[in-house]
């Protein structure tokens, strides 16, 4: 489906030319990305239960033999080593969890990211064309970033003298 979507259907959309073929192919690719996160945890899913099946079905099968042949020694160590394998199983599952989750919220923080940056270049697009459609406004943003950069010379040359007395005062 990546193969499609990227080899076929994206230089179709920017043959034509159109924004909205673009950002249609954009969505596509954005649902195949997550129905193919939620397919891989499904598939984990399913894997984990067949995994715990497994496990349940080999700890009731011994338990049946053990009881019935009263080997009471050798069954206790094959329990606590059974519930070994459970308990770890289950923290490598909370585990995986927890990464599950911090990795759907990077990728929304990712998403949200990307939007207010393309609303902000927006907004300095229309920002700019307002500042060249009006003579007075260009003038005074040039005033305020000339003021801002003699106020950056000046911090810095403070810092710079401090620490230069600083070091003076240390190494003296």
């Amino acid at each position: 489906m990546t193969d499609l979507i990227e080899r076929k259907m994206m230089p179709c959309a920017e043959r034509t030319g159109k924004s909205q073929h673009i950002l249609l192919v954009k969505r596509y690719r954005e649902i195949l990305f997550d129905c193919s996160a939620d397919f891989k945890k499904t598939s984990a899913a399913v894997a984990r239960k067949r995994e715990q099946m497994e496990l349940f079905r080999g700890a009731s099968s011994r338990a049946a033999s053990g009881g019935s042949s009263g080997h009471g020694q050798g069954n206790g160590e094959d329990d606590e080593a059974m519930e070994h394998l459970l308990r770890e199983r289950n923290a490598i599952g909370n585990s995986l969890q927890t990464a599950d989750s911090v990795l759907g919220q990077a990728a929304e923080v990712h998403s949200e990211l990307r939007s207010q940056g393309s609303a902000l270049r927006g907004v300095r697009g229309t920002m700019m064309s307002i500042a060249n459609n009006v003579p007075g406004l260009n003038r005074l943003i040039d005033n305020i970033r000339k003021k801002r950069n003699k106020d950056d010379m000046i911090v810095s040359g403070v810092i710079a003298a401090c620490i230069l007395f600083t070091l003076w005062y240390v190494m003296g």
